[in-house]
């Protein structure tokens, strides 16, 4: 699955000039033989995960790490567990993606795992991904493309990942293997118990988003089936094969408590790309689980001072002010709240605002922005 705009349309145009290759049996069966070109993906793919470990494009929380890991062990068959590095790894960013590479690594953004509402959800999504990755789909349509040298000299970018992004390329696969991503995935999430009633509800939300965002679905093969068939073809499998299964297991509660504190992270991405209302929804979700939490009120100040809109500013500084009852220690709120009141000309109550700031975070990286704005609220040359 992939959710990314069309930066990789020059590839596109490569895939789309292949030819069917013959289908590889999985990871799971038998004793897989791995060619010259299998093992190159296998190493560049090796190469890509660690320049993403190393350069900050994954969410720090091992907490997570570990959580996203128990999920995907539940789903990968024993004969298998050898043979792929099979490992999730979350990305830190707010739009919604999610793909995997030739040797198991399965990557997804926080902004999907923040849409997703349970642990049977995500179990559906890494099943699929992970099927992928069983099945060898990479490489079956890595050959289709007729001029595999220009696929290979691609691996030099891709959606702020590097190379990483670049093999995402191969996340755009034909309707044949999505279909059986889709079966066998599924087979793997209500192997391992959960509630395949589910299935439908990561694509629903892709496509939320995507028309939130008013994106267009960018998958690069032009029989690519679209969401909405994509969520067809699941409510077609819960209609037949497992048609009167009832129940399994949600881990809706588990699941909350594995992602509470990234609801905090990703809005703070979101405000960071100026995407105010996910940014805005994002830390109000924060709320509703930690409702006495000062850096998600002091977030939603941000959030209010950002859009300067009419009457922002006291909304922003009300927010503050609320965090700082909450928490005097707050070092986001007390920053915000000099700020805030600097702004509406409150001079006497934005200065000692912004020291209480400089004494809580002696090292901010904002310390000399913050010491001009004092030394001009103090009318200091």
């Amino acid at each position: 699955m992939t959710s990314r705009p069309l930066a990789l349309a020059a590839v596109a145009l490569v895939l789309a000039t292949g030819c069917a290759a013959a289908r590889l049996p999985s990871l799971a069966d038998g004793e897989p033989v791995m060619e010259q070109d299998e093992r190159r993906m296998w190493r560049v793919a090796e190469e890509a995960e660690d320049d993403a470990r190393h350069n900050g494009a994954l969410d720090p929380d091992p907490a997570l790490d570990r959580y996203l890991g128990q999920v995907l062990k539940k789903l990968l068959p024993a004969r298998a567990a050898g043979r792929l590095r099979a490992h999730v790894f979350a990305v830190a960013d707010p739009r919604l993606d999610a793909f995997a590479l030739a040797d198991g690594a399965i990557f997804v953004s926080t902004g999907l795992l923040c849409r997703l509402e349970n642990e049977a959800q995500l179990a559906i999504l890494l099943g699929h991904e992970l099927t992928h990755a069983l099945h060898r789909h990479a490489v079956v349509e890595h050959r289709t493309v007729k001029n595999s040298a220009a696929v290979s000299a691609s691996f030099g970018g891709g959606l702020g990942l590097g190379r990483l992004g670049a093999l995402a390329t191969v996340a755009g696969y034909s309707r044949e293997l999505e279909r059986e991503a889709d079966e066998e995935g599924l087979a793997l999430a209500a192997g391992a118990g959960y509630d395949v009633a589910e299935a439908p509800r990561p694509f629903e939300h892709l496509l939320a988003w995507m028309e939130e965002e008013e994106l267009e679905e960018p998958f690069l093969f032009a029989d690519h089936p679209r969401l909405k068939d994509r969520i067809g073809n699941y409510r077609r499998l819960l209609a037949t094969a497992y048609a009167g299964r009832k129940g399994g297991e949600k881990g809706q509660d588990r699941y909350l408590a594995a992602v509470r504190e990234l609801y905090l992270r990703n809005a703070r991405l979101d405000l960071a790309a100026g995407r105010f209302g996910p940014a805005e929804r994002g830390a109000a979700r924060y709320l509703e689980l930690r409702p006495r939490s000062a850096p998600a009120l002091a977030l939603l100040g941000d959030v209010a001072g950002q859009r300067q809109e009419k009457g922002s500013e006291a909304k922003a500084a009300e927010h503050y002010r609320k965090a700082l009852a909450i928490d005097p220690a707050c070092p986001e709120a007390q920053r915000g709240l000099g700020l805030a009141l600097a702004r509406a000309g409150d001079k006497k109550g934005a200065r000692p605002a912004l020291r209480r700031y400089l004494e809580l975070r002696p090292r901010a990286e904002d310390r000399a922005w913050i010491e001009a704005e004092l030394a001009e609220l103090e009318g200091k040359p």
